[in-house]
């Protein structure tokens, strides 16, 4: 019987009348997604012959090392346990009912399973911090990776810049509102924003978005919620700056309760926990340091 050499340099049985020899493959990865998977989807090969796929995993392109798996007659998978800091080489055949592959593998799709936090240090910022470095770790960090490629679930919580160290470690210097925005940036409104005019960064957690490219341009994304917090601080219940917190600063708030941002009224400087309305928890918070000295 015949055999064909394939890609890996192994032998394999010709493929049956009709299957393609070469299967286009288009891949796409996307959040939510945890440390050692990846998504793939293809294109179906529209032949009658063909009745499944088999995915060749592996740390070199043809290579099988990291596993071989068979599928049906589907068009995306997701892979699960792959190695982390690994670049991985992914490529797919088209089987016949007798198990013959297609002659050739597609491109492979090179690089990492998707990226994920697993601390970052320090864990919690405060309002209105302006330059703080703070060290993540995690897996499947790209050297590639820009500093557009992080970014937080709260735009109020801006990456200045990202340094790459090593694949389970980047640094970011982070800027934690209220900003001054302009054209382009996040945040502008084209009314000539001050510091006054934006709200304070929101109390409470925040995840963390890493995304980086994968080899045909497609957009490599893992997420892990609750990965930093934004704390309150005590001294914004002080409003009117005298250095003590008293019923002048209760006043100032109760003038403007139920105030929202972007309505008449709206301060932010009332708006202690930042959630864009001045409310009772803002209250309670002002409450619950009445009478401190500062």
């Amino acid at each position: 019987m015949h055999h064909s050499p394939d890609g890996a340099g192994r032998s394999r049985k010709k493929p049956a009348r009709g299957i393609i020899p070469g299967l286009l493959m288009a891949v796409c990865l996307s959040a939510p997604a945890w440390a050692g998977n990846m998504d793939l989807a293809w294109d179906a090969v529209p032949d009658p012959d063909v009745t499944g796929y088999r995915i060749y995993i592996g740390t070199t392109p043809g290579s099988t090392d990291q596993g071989i798996i068979n599928v049906g007659k589907v068009t995306s998978l997701t892979l699960t346990d792959l190695p982390d800091c690994m670049e991985l080489f992914i490529g797919v055949k088209a089987l016949d009912a007798g198990g013959q592959e297609s002659l050739g593998f597609a491109d492979f799709v090179q690089g990492l399973a998707q990226p994920f936090v697993s601390d970052a240090s320090p864990a919690s910022l405060s309002q209105g911090v302006e330059d703080i470095l703070v060290t993540v770790q995690g897996g499947n960090f790209s050297a590639d990776m820009q500093r557009t490629d992080v970014q937080f679930d709260d735009p109020d919580v801006r990456v200045l810049s990202m340094d790459f160290i090593a694949c389970d470690e980047i640094e970011l210097h982070l800027s934690v509102g209220p900003f001054l925005s302009a054209p382009g940036d996040p945040g502008y409104n084209g009314a000539g924003d001050t510091v006054e005019e934006v709200p304070p960064a929101e109390i409470g957690m925040r995840g963390v978005i890493l995304t980086v490219p994968g080899a045909q341009g497609e957009v490599i994304q893992g997420d892990t919620p609750s990965s930093l917090r934004i704390d309150f601080v005590p001294q914004r219940t002080d409003i009117d700056g005298s250095g003590r917190v008293d019923g002048f600063d209760l006043a100032r708030l109760a003038s403007r309760f139920g105030s929202d941002f972007g309505g008449s009224g709206y301060q932010p400087e009332l708006d202690l926990d930042g959630n864009k309305s001045v409310d009772g928890i803002d209250q309670s918070l002002l409450a619950e340091y009445f009478a401190t000295v500062f």
